[in-house]
């Protein structure tokens, strides 16, 4: 009787503990996080490129599945997020969108544990370098190649061409450096690389001293025929002062 007792009593601790929910990252039922992002403020948020129109909110980690993304307004610094499963090792990454849907600020926490309640969880943004008058997915001469940059100013960028595996860094045709210092004031730089061949190419443009990186891809046309003509303007920090009017310029 008293071993039957023992069963009842083990096989009921059982069916408590799988009532609970817990799952492979050794956690038990949901919790929340509440996020406290600092560093969001874009360098120049009066400009559309620099503005932080929302915030896109993605958490992952063993047994979420699928992650869970969730998005707040720009004029937020902090948000909270319910229904997430407990346990530990989940990353909570962060990206400041702009108006053009390109990441300009990001930051991610690593290693967080969510229990029952709600976890405070502190991240720290980072400026993501951009191209501002190339859009993904357009089309451009050859001759008429050059990249308007925006990005915090603190550290200079590089651009890079990407073949499959590998990627090459391209210089300035006027300047043949690698390295591309911002503005001061607006944040805005230029580069225009050497005439290369047509084709489809991707680019990216990275931060030199954190690594954050945006990519493009082009097709190249031949422009040898067309009288050649830069894409920015070298007097105006704003995209609108480009010289380019072609529809393969981001707006």
């Amino acid at each position: 009787m008293a071993d039957e007792m023992k069963r009842l009593l083990a096989l009921l601790a059982l069916l408590a503990l799988a009532g609970c929910g817990v799952n492979e990252a050794g956690g038990a039922g949901e919790g929340g996080i509440s996020l406290k992002v600092t560093g969001a403020r874009s360098f120049d948020p009066n400009a559309e490129h620099g503005r932080v129109e929302k915030y896109r909110v993605t958490v992952e980690g063993e047994g979420i599945e699928p992650k869970i993304v969730r998005e707040f307004s720009g004029d937020l610094e902090e948000g909270v997020i319910t229904g997430v499963p407990a346990g530990v090792g989940r990353t909570v990454s962060v990206e400041a969108v702009n108006p053009n849907r390109l990441t300009i600020r990001a930051g991610e926490a690593d290693g967080v544990r969510v229990g029952g309640g709600i976890t405070e969880v502190p991240v720290e943004m980072e400026a993501v370098p951009i191209f501002i008058n190339v859009a993904d997915g357009s089309t451009v001469y050859n001759t008429r190649l050059a990249f308007k940059i925006f990005s915090d100013p603190a550290n200079p960028v590089t651009v890079r061409e990407h073949a499959g595996e590998t990627a090459r860094a391209l210089v300035d045709a006027s300047t043949n450096l690698s390295e591309i210092f911002l503005d001061a004031a607006t944040g805005v730089g230029k580069f225009a690389p050497v005439v290369m061949d047509s084709g489809k190419r991707a680019f990216a443009v990275s931060d030199v001293a954190t690594g954050r990186t945006h990519k493009v891809s082009v097709l190249v046309v031949d422009g040898t025929a067309v009288e050649p003509a830069p894409l920015v303007s070298s007097t105006s920090g704003d995209e609108r002062g480009s010289a380019c009017s072609a529809p393969w310029c981001a707006p």
